[in-house]
């Protein structure tokens, strides 16, 4: 008997606070949108390496070119070398939505393992590759990501392994 009255009065709270709001509301489904492949701008920054280190570090924007939507989990990322061997983006650590307006950024940090030399001399490594990028749960709509340097210059990677960590996605700013 207890319950009915506690149900009743915890949905009039909600429905004097804003908590429920009509489904075909349009405000609620621009918030709600998936971000897809198609209207994002993808990029890839490859940062200057830190004197000793044993990685490389860069990093993977887009900007969002379409309407309202919510950029949510990891993205597809894969840096190739021609239609040969390929180094995979992979997730670490737990994301949070990342809601982007027309015009904003979402910023995935990563690292790589490359070449300790000058050339890649190891048998795992590859230069000069392309990167293509796709929308979290966005499959097979994989999009071009330009490889440039901190300047805006184009370059290549020079990645030895199969694996690109991520970090969880981040708005620009």
């Amino acid at each position: 008997m207890r319950k009915r009255p506690l149900t009743a009065a915890a949905l009039a709270v909600l429905a004097l606070s804003g908590g429920l709001v009509a489904c075909d509301d349009p405000r609620v489904d621009a918030l709600h949108a998936k971000c897809t492949t198609k209207d994002l701008k993808w990029k890839v920054t490859v940062l200057k390496k830190k004197a000793r280190a044993t990685h490389r570090e860069g990093r993977l924007s887009a900007v969002n070119t379409g309407g309202k939507c919510v950029f949510g989990g990891y993205p597809a990322f894969r840096v190739y070398l021609g239609k040969g061997p390929f180094a995979n983006g992979v997730g670490q650590g737990r994301t949070r939505p990342v809601g982007l307006a027309s015009g904003g950024s979402v910023v995935i940090d990563f690292r790589y393992r490359d070449p300790a030399g000058a050339r890649p001399a190891r048998d795992d490594c590859f230069t000069n590759g392309h990167a293509v990028a796709a929308a979290p749960r966005d499959t097979g709509n994989d999009a071009m990501a330009p490889i440039q340097d901190e300047k805006g210059r184009e370059t290549g990677m020079d990645v030895c392994g199969d694996v690109i960590r991520m970090a969880p996605p981040r708005a620009a700013g």
